[in-house]
């Protein structure tokens, strides 16, 4: 791989950030005079293509300015190409910024409607891949995690705003969206008082929920969910990720002492409750609420009149029992609780809000966030999720 010493070898990436520049203007462009020719009032296309250019501009400003930052660590040789680990969170941004057209505006309808939920869901999956090809193209960089980093927390205000903006979700979930900036300016702010900022220790769980979060988020912003389902995963992967920065900034500030005995203690006995006991009694209650919840489909004389088809019933009892016995079995709970999830919506959709319904995607979204628990037979999903792509070991990462 190409590596260059001198501030001269700054040139080609000056270049391929024009490249880049363009690329995302002509997106834009595209996207403007498409959506002019009757798919959107002329007005609304030009709004969207203002924010869009907005967010597009922000991304770009970040990174020129860690142009210099593309390399492995502080003293390595500069990096002349972005990579392909790069290339993919810059096509992942620019998804960012054409969701971003759609924000202070009702619904667009129709096809249009899907598109934010199929632009967010495409990158989460390429936020794993990105990672992934820099580590196994060996161009892991400082410049790498700087966007990974800013592109997160970017995409995750979008996709937040969309979702309060269409009633998927309540406006307080914009917190989140705001919660790292003010976790970092909060310690920029302790640091000009002259006050300490103590060293968070690594935590796998910080990064699974972030993971998790980002897959809500993906999900909630499909046209097919609405409240109270979102509403109550909205408030589960939210919690989590809303504990997770409590703790760290307890810990930042000294409140918490990681290596005290006492905390050590308490951590290792909520950790034992939270993702062993919990979970093992979320996997006992699911199958007989998933039962109860079957029962009421099988009972219920809407399913046939609303002139669906008729093998629907079916299948929607063998998801049911398939998903319950998994769970219960504790064999890839996470996805098994995914199913569980699946035919609680479903429900929802068909026959509108009831008990059963609500408590089993309580009981699905809280297995997913939390894991299988212990004992279970097979979680190959655990070790998935606690493994970087593209390394053989986990490595616990910090909030940054």
């Amino acid at each position: 791989m190409s590596t260059l010493n001198s501030t001269a070898s700054l040139d080609p990436l000056h270049r391929q950030w024009q490249i880049a520049a363009g690329v995302g203007g002509l997106l834009v462009i595209s996207g403007y005079f498409w959506l002019r020719q009757g798919v959107l009032p002329p007005d609304w296309a030009l709004r969207w293509a203002l924010l869009a250019a907005l967010c597009l501009t922000v991304e770009l400003i970040v990174l020129r300015r860690n142009l210099h930052k593309n390399r492995p660590s502080p003293d390595s040789p500069l990096h002349v190409a972005l990579g392909w680990g790069n290339g993919l969170t810059l096509a992942r941004g620019a998804a960012y910024a054409l969701m971003a057209g759609f924000l202070f505006a009702p619904r667009p309808g129709a096809l249009l409607d899907w598109v934010p939920a199929i632009l967010y869901s495409a990158s989460i999956v390429a936020d794993y891949c990105d990672g992934y090809l820099a580590r196994i193209t060996n161009h892991s960089t400082l410049l790498g995690e700087i966007l990974d980093i800013e592109f997160d927390g970017l995409g995750m205000l979008v996709a937040m705003a969309l979702a309060v903006q269409y009633g998927q979700l309540p406006a307080t979930v914009l917190l989140l969206a705001a919660s790292r900036p003010l976790f970092l300016w909060g310690m920029k702010l302790r640091e000009r008082r002259g006050l300490p900022n103590h060293p968070m220790t690594p935590s796998d769980e910080r990064r699974i929920a972030a993971g998790l979060l980002m897959g809500f988020m993906g999900i909630v912003l499909w046209p097919l969910f609405t409240p109270p389902a979102t509403h109550i995963a909205g408030a589960v992967f939210g919690g989590a990720v809303a504990a997770s920065f409590l703790r760290d900034w307890l810990v930042v500030i000294g409140w918490l002492k990681p290596n005290s005995s006492a905390y050590n203690g308490w951590r290792t006995w909520l950790k034992t409750f939270l993702f062993d006991r919990l979970p093992l009694l979320l996997r006992l209650a699911s199958l007989p609420v998933a039962g109860l919840l079957l029962w009421s489909i099988a009972r219920a004389p809407a399913i046939g009149s609303a002139g669906l088809p008729s093998g629907l019933v079916p299948l929607l009892i063998g998801l049911g029992i398939l998903s319950g016995i998994a769970a219960l079995l504790g064999v890839i709970a996470r996805l098994a609780a995914l199913g569980l999830v699946a035919l609680a919506c479903a429900d929802l959709i068909l026959r509108g809000e009831s008990l059963e319904a609500l408590v089993l995607l309580a009981l699905g979204v809280l297995l997913v966030a939390l894991g299988n628990g212990s004992p279970a037979l097979y979680t190959p999903d655990e070790r998935l999720l606690r493994r970087r792509a593209g390394v053989r070991t986990s490595t616990p990462e910090r909030r940054a």
